[in-house]
């Protein structure tokens, strides 16, 4: 249907144009739109399949491009903005109140039932209200009744403003409504609720080791109270008392919720299935009747009465009561009946209900409030209260005490506020009670208003108590002492259970017994932060007019001028460096500074008024912001009122940039690289890739050449310099001109970089300085000694070794190890030697900047390869003896072959690379009486006859000849043992030395059979 409503919108918008389109346009139009309209539908299915298999909303966020959705599993959607504005967000801030990109409506999002009306007027009844945004994008206004009954009334008030995507967490009402999402005509409705599948008995004690709910009884005395008002004189007042009274009013039972986000309002109805229970089984009689339910964060309270038979005691009765809770529960499809498991009931016992001050740390007999009025007023004020205070709320200065099962006289509740009586069947009320001090014809309690739990001071009119509305405030109510009853009802059996009397005495301003804070202002900013890797400084100031509203207007409604905070607050500290808390209580100690907070005053015209400013250096404020989205400091005021007690005013200051600007970050793009210089991994064809670069020795013949392991990354980029690309616009200290950029080597621990095999076979592993630069090789198993390999300088890889067999000994084996294109190890496990290397960018070091594309590998290829050309050949029993001159191939990293003219062109490759010595080394193996071309046997072995000596050459014959020939490598002589001989082979190895080091290579030699046999 959504599909075909927007065909219809296309359609009307084309005919209204009054131009002319094709079919295939108007298709291509129309398939846009479903795919949109798909993609709309698909994302919305996804989120509700996840929010009903039990996961719930954890944050809407606004997005570039609209708004995302996160869920409590980590996933996250996001929702397309339709609209040419920007998106916003609505949800319920923590006063209730429904905010709108974080600024507070002014409308409620919760509603609590209307008052009831006063006898004899009934047909009317004071009402609670709410807002709810509606699913056409107004608000729904909500009114509630005494009696709990809700009436919606639609407003005019729209919650998505034109041209904006507007979203609003609903979780109240277990609604995500989005308007302007892209794809989507109307508002888009997501339930974030899913349905209940099962309750779990979450139990407040275990009964003998069963899961047990508490059935309390409260034994009570009965009150009698006389009708008071505040006017006139009711100085003797005093409850009566009258018959015991024994209230079990029911029982308060909290289950958990599967799945936690299921939308405990689908609940129809509840009930409970009752019985008695042996201590191994029986069946009972009591009742549970159930009035009452609420639904928190994955909890279902439930309040029930108890009815009918007896509660079980297990020592007594042998048996126990239990109950199971029923929901008859409104699904999508049908209605379930869901049943919990079953729970004990344990009966218990509580009297000697009392009122008391809810002074915290005092022991509790002594907190006690006077049981009649005469008490009160012969004695000093239990509270003080400034004149101008607006409403204090008496219910957070009292509580309940009982004497338990156990028969310890505790608290019931933390105050009257916490409403905890209300789970039991009791509630608090509160009335000024009039009296008359000395010849005063006018009431101590007229100089008060009440408003339900809060008491106003006020001046009389013609010497009577004003209404709360019309009381206008003075500080000549200074010194009055009006007097409030306290009275705990029972309203399961509307009888009074406990009567109580509070003094108050009206003053300037508190009088405090010890350090206290009166005041605690707190400041935002939302100034962007962007890190610069300068000394700069960012001063937060609060402005005049918010001091005065948010510090002084506010100590002057608890009687603080400001000319008293002017003169006698100080500023903790100096003023032009304030010290910083980590609290905000009076026992807060001093913590580390972040940034200068200081004091100035500024002249507004017509007064001068403190301010305060918070400077923070950018370095210093990256240091905060890079792991925290906003940081605080607080620094406070302090009066002295005696010695060492003080007023204290803590003002907040919390900067929560937007945006906050900490992660600079860019790319090297490979169009940077110049392609002929580079090698896909492991390639020998240039221009295959961009993974690797190959480092080699000078060039033979080149300008002051001498065969240095020198290699400059940046002959391998586009000018020879490295840029970095793609670095957000915002971050102008980062962009390219302003980078430093670096070379360092990779870890290459956990790679197969290491461990590598030497030309001598042993085995090195490999590790990196801590700066990055330097590349050690250590023997396997002996991390004490190790050698450097290779170094990065600037730019320049420089292999280390050349004609220093001691201190690079390690290296030297290292890039022997194998022919200058063996990049993947030969059978031996020997391959050329890469190097893992990072290219770094930074502006200042204390500011990661994330590069990408910026990691890549350098092959060291090794200098020259010799090899056998299997020429060096004997025959035997040669008259004068076997000799023969030792035939080897000597070919460089590009395998130019050092006899080729056509290569070298008139340079001596073997004196270049200074070819110094040609060495036997190491045992001569034959296939002599075995299987030809194996050589698996010492010849010393097989036979002590048949002998072969080396004539080693001079360094002045390998690299000028020795007349006879060029370049001249030292020849072989062989002798037989005086017995003809068949065809065989020998395997003789040679050690090469040159600048770079040993190379070792086999030259294996043919011997033919004896001569004419």
């Amino acid at each position: 249907m959504k599909k075909k409503f927007y065909g219809a919108l296309l359609l009307g918008s084309v005919l209204l144009t009054g131009g002319m389109v094709s079919c295939s346009d108007y298709d291509d139009d129309i398939n846009s739109l479903n795919d949109r309209v798909a993609a709309v539908e698909e994302t919305v299915k996804g989120l509700q399949e996840k929010i009903n298999a039990g996961c719930v909303i954890t944050s809407v966020d606004p997005t570039e491009n609209g708004v995302k959705v996160t869920l409590s599993n980590g996933e996250s959607f996001e929702l397309l903005n339709g609209a040419p504005g920007a998106a916003a967000t609505v949800e319920i801030g923590e006063n209730g109140n429904w905010f709108i990109n974080g600024k507070d409506t002014g409308k409620p999002s919760r509603g609590e039932k209307g008052e009831q009306g006063e006898p004899g007027d009934s047909g009317t009844a004071a009402t609670g209200k709410y807002y709810k945004p509606g699913e056409n994008g107004y608000w729904i206004e909500v009114t509630v009744g005494a009696d709990g009954k809700e009436t919606e009334t639609e407003t005019t008030i729209s919650w998505t403003p034109e041209g904006t995507m507007t979203a609003v967490w609903d979780s109240e009402n277990g609604k995500l409504l989005v308007s302007n999402v892209k794809g989507y005509n109307g508002i888009l409705s997501i339930s974030l609720t899913s349905e209940l599948k099962s309750l779990v008995f979450q139990p407040e004690f275990y009964y003998q080791g069963i899961e047990a709910m508490e059935a309390k009884t409260f034994n009570y005395t009965e009150k009698g109270v006389k009708e008071v008002n505040a006017d006139d004189d009711f100085t003797t007042d005093a409850p009566t008392e009258l018959d015991g009274v024994a209230m079990t009013p029911g029982l308060v039972a909290k289950y958990h919720m599967n799945p936690s986000s299921a939308n405990w309002k689908d609940i129809k109805s509840l009930s409970y299935i009752s019985d008695d229970k042996n201590y191994t089984r029986a069946g009972g009689v009591v009742k549970a009747n159930v009035f009452d339910w609420e639904g928190e964060e994955g909890i279902l309270t439930v309040h029930s009465q108890l009815t009918d038979g007896t509660i079980k005691d297990i020592q007594n009765d042998g048996k126990v009561t239990v109950l199971a809770l029923q929901a008859n529960y409104s699904g999508s499809e049908k209605d379930t009946i869901i049943t919990s498991d079953y729970a004990a009931v344990k009966a218990t016992n509580y009297k000697d209900m009392v009122l008391a001050n809810a002074a915290l740390g005092q022991p509790v007999h002594t907190m006690h409030l006077y049981t009649n009025a005469q008490d009160a007023i012969n004695n000093a004020a239990s509270h003080e209260i400034v004149w101008n205070h607006e409403g204090l709320d008496v219910a957070t200065l009292v509580q309940t005490h009982y004497n338990d099962s156990q028969n310890s006289h505790v608290a019931w509740d933390v105050t009257a506020a916490d409403k905890t009586v209300e789970d039991y069947g009791f509630k608090y009320s509160f009335e000024l009670v009039g009296y008359h001090k000395g010849n005063n014809r006018t009431s101590e309690s007229a100089h008060a208003v009440m408003k339900g739990s809060l008491l106003k001071p006020c001046m009389p009119v013609d010497g009577k108590q004003p209404t709360w509305d019309a009381a206008e405030q003075n500080k000549a109510e200074k010194d009055r002492e009006p007097l409030v009853r306290v009275i705990l009802t029972d309203t399961v059996s509307n009888k009074i259970a406990a009567v109580g009397y509070v003094k108050f005495k009206i003053v300037e301003k508190a009088t405090p017994t010890e350090s206290e804070v009166i005041l605690t202002p707190e400041f935002g900013f939302n100034y962007e932060y962007t890190v610069n890797c300068t000394e700069t400084e960012k001063p937060l100031q609060i402005e005049w007019h918010d001091f005065e509203e948010d510090i002084l207007a506010q100590l002057e409604k608890q009687g603080i001028s400001k000319e008293d905070f002017h003169t006698n607050f100080e500023l903790d500290g100096r003023n032009d460096d304030a010290t910083q808390y980590d609290g905000k209580l009076a026992t807060s100690m001093s913590t580390s500074k972040k940034g200068i907070v200081k004091q100035t005053i500024t002249d507004t015209g017509a007064e001068e008024t403190q301010i305060i400013t918070w400077t923070l250096k950018n370095n210093e404020a990256y240091q905060l912001f890079k792991n925290n989205k906003s940081i605080s400091v607080i620094v406070r005021y302090s009066k002295e009122i005696e010695p060492n007690v003080y007023q204290f005013v803590y003002v907040t200051l919390t900067w929560t940039p937007n945006p906050r600007n900490v992660q600079p970050a860019g790319t090297l793009e490979n169009s940077d690289k110049i392609k002929n210089y580079w090698y896909a991994y492991n390639s020998a064809t240039p221009g295959s890739g961009y993974s690797d670069i190959h480092a080699n020795v000078e060039t033979v013949g080149e300008t002051n050449a001498d065969d240095e392991f020198k290699s400059d990354i940046l002959n391998t980029f586009d000018g020879n310099n490295v840029t970095v690309s793609g670095v957000n616009a915002v971050y102008t200290a980062f962009q390219d001109a302003n980078l430093t950029k670096t070379f360092t080597f990779v870890d290459p621990q956990s790679t197969d970089m290491t461990p590598v095999k030497g030309n001598s076979g042993t085995m090195y592993d490999i590790t990196v300085s801590d700066n990055g630069t330097t590349l050690y090789a250590n023997v396997v198993n002996n991390p004490l000694v190790k050698q450097a390999v290779v170094k990065i300088n600037g730019s320049i890889l420089e292999y280390q070794g050349k004609d220093n067999e001691t201190q690079y000994s390690f290296a030297r084996d290292i890039l022997n190890a194998a022919d200058h294109a063996q990049f993947v190890a030969n059978n031996e496990g020997k391959k050329t030697f890469t190097a893992q290397i990072q290219i770094n960018a930074e502006n200042c070091s204390y500011v990661p900047f994330e590069l990408e594309n910026n990691e890549f590998f350098a092959k060291f290829l090794r200098p020259i390869t010799i090899s056998d050309p299997h020429e060096t050949n004997f025959v035997d029993a040669t008259t004068g003896g076997a000799k023969a001159d030792l035939k080897l191939t000597f070919v460089d990293w590009r395998d130019h072959n050092f006899d080729n003219a056509s290569v070298t062109k008139g340079q001596n490759y073997y004196k270049y690379y200074d070819v110094e010595s040609i060495a036997q080394n190491g045992d001569i193996m034959t296939d002599l009486n075995g299987t030809t071309g194996v050589f698996d046997r010492k010849l010393s072995d097989v036979t002590g006859k048949v002998k072969f000596t080396f004539t080693a050459p001079t360094k002045s014959e390998i690299q000028n000849g020795n007349g006879i020939v060029n370049h001249y490598f030292g020849t072989l002589n062989y002798e037989n043992n005086g017995t003809t001989v068949g065809d065989f082979q020998i395997k003789v190895p040679f050690d090469v030395t040159y600048d770079w080091g040993t190379i070792q290579v086999y030259v294996i030699c043919k011997i033919s059979q004896t001569e004419a046999n």
